[in-house]
């Protein structure tokens, strides 16, 4: 069997057949030579339907999907210019799949997209021979065209976050559904304009089915909020909260560390995130070291004990019960005499309407959370970030597919 019968089912195109398959000395080319069928008795006019004269004619050679061990293969044809006498259409046929000025196959591009959703874009020339920019760009190609668009309609309820990614300061912010996860906007920098932009995309209808919005407290996105969205509950996020207590405990300890005696120094020096652990997470000896710490430091002490007792306030079914708690937490605090602790609780009651609707909606961060880590690695493959737009589609991609 000839190895143009054997292989012409991998190159049906309607109207065109495959004419001869040329295959290079060293099996790594490909040339697939295509005609046109002539089962038509010439082409149709896609409008009308009535055959067209052919006006001119012009070679074309495009890749297409890697053959066995051969990674390169070109597609050769005609692309015929015909213009139809009866509706004075004027239209260029080639197969299907493959368009003006095309690198690449249709079919191509995408299995280079789908290259890049499971490795790094420098990877893909290992397996398709084109460049870093060209994978890029088809896979962006791909992505736009096959992406549904964001669901705005009847959204419920959204997260709001910043994201860091790359060198230096720079942030992005992210918009997710709060029920499905879905991710509905992506903007540079954590400022006002940020958020602003996703906003600016809705109806008065969709803003008015938004009824919470989840946040951290110490960013600048609540002032937009209010404006947009004014009859929406917004949520302060438990772990931002607690995060946010962290570096209180920091602030402490090196304070703490700053006016020990040098063997005390010993036992404060890397006890940092041994302070932040939850006690499942330690390790006996980690354990045994913190006890030490505890013991010879009452500050340490009282910021550590605080920690726990302040994940109790997300524990409560309803919010009035939760208040209460709130304010014996609050007066726990202020009985330190810590100035970081006494101002952080000071911040909490200013924000206790937020963090109380928790009671209510019970939504965290923890999806978009778990989405920054789905953001970093999608930097990693796309080997940095350059492309919003890119960025974004890769991002929708992974939680559209997921």
């Amino acid at each position: 069997m000839s190895a143009t019968v054997s292989l012409a089912p991998l190159y049906k195109f309607p109207g065109w057949v495959v004419n001869r398959i040329a295959i290079g000395v060293n099996g790594h080319t490909v040339r697939v030579h295509l005609r046109p069928d002539g089962r038509g008795k010439g082409f149709r006019c896609p409008k009308c339907k009535h055959r067209m004269g052919k006006m001119r004619e012009r070679k074309q050679s495009v890749m297409d999907l890697p053959l066995g061990t051969a990674s390169i293969v070109h597609l050769v044809f005609s692309a015929y210019q015909g213009r139809c006498a009866h509706c004075g259409t004027i239209h260029t046929f080639r197969p299907t799949g493959i368009s003006a000025k095309a690198q690449g196959t249709d079919r191509l591009k995408r299995y280079v997209s789908l290259l890049c959703r499971f490795m790094s874009v420098d990877k893909v020339r290992n397996i398709v021979p084109i460049s870093t920019d060209t994978a890029r760009r088809w896979d962006k190609q791909v992505l736009i065209a096959t992406l549904p668009v964001p669901k705005l309609d009847g959204i419920r309820a959204i997260l709001v976050d910043e994201k860091a990614i790359g060198k230096g300061h720079h942030y992005l912010t992210v918009v997710l559904d709060a029920d499905t996860g879905e991710v509905l906007h992506l903007a540079e920098g954590k400022r006002k304009a940020s958020l602003q932009g996703f906003f600016d995309k809705l109806t008065l209808r969709q803003k008015k089915s938004i009824k919470v919005v989840g946040i951290d407290r110490a960013g600048a996105y609540k002032a937009v909020i209010d404006k947009e969205i004014p009859d929406a509950d917004i949520v302060y996020d438990k772990f931002h909260v607690i995060s946010n207590y962290h570096a209180v405990i920091d602030k402490v300890r090196r304070a703490e560390w700053r006016a020990a005696s040098k063997e005390e120094k010993e036992f404060i020096k890397g006890q940092r995130y041994n302070l932040f652990r939850n006690p499942e997470n330690r390790k006996p000896e980690q354990e045994s070291s913190l006890a030490r710490l505890l013991s010879m430091n009452e500050n340490l002490n009282k910021v550590y004990v605080l920690k726990d007792a302040l994940k109790v306030v997300w524990t409560y079914k309803y919010s009035k019960s939760a208040g209460k708690y709130l304010d014996k937490w609050i007066s726990w605090a202020m009985e330190t005499g810590i100035d970081a602790v006494m101002k952080f609780a000071r911040g909490l009651d200013k924000a206790r309407a937020g963090i109380l609707a928790f009671c209510k909606h019970h939504i965290t961060s923890a999806k978009i959370e778990a989405f920054n880590a789905t953001i970093s690695r999608i930097v990693r493959r796309a080997c940095g970030y350059r492309d919003l737009e890119y960025l974004y589609l890769k991002i929708r991609q992974e939680a559209i597919q997921s």
